[in-house]
């Protein structure tokens, strides 16, 4: 009988995420072993907080949870609500190709 990881487990890695995003922007991604887009993260939320304050911040800290849980980048998930129709001339340009 194989058994599973707890669901628990991941509830509780993933807070320890969030608690960390708190702290320093990218940090879910850094906790994840992914340096480099961590520490853009990391800069971008530095950036961000200088040119649009708490929000600017804010979104930045979303996108690299995001990111690190979902594996999706929330910014451009975003996007494609606004713009559907990019969406489908990249599909669309994949299938001719």
């Amino acid at each position: 009988m194989e058994t599973s990881k707890p669901k628990d487990h991941h509830i509780g890695h993933n807070a320890i995420k969030l608690i960390g995003e708190a702290v320093l922007p990218g940090a879910s991604l850094l906790l994840d072993g992914k340096i480099l887009e961590g520490g853009a993260h990391v800069l971008a939320g530095i950036a961000a907080g200088a040119i649009l304050g708490p929000i600017g911040v804010a979104v930045v800290i979303a996108n690299s949870y995001s990111k690190s849980t979902t594996g999706k980048n929330l910014i451009k998930e975003i996007s494609k609500e606004y713009n559907p129709q990019a969406e489908h001339k990249i599909e669309g340009k994949m299938a001719i190709s």
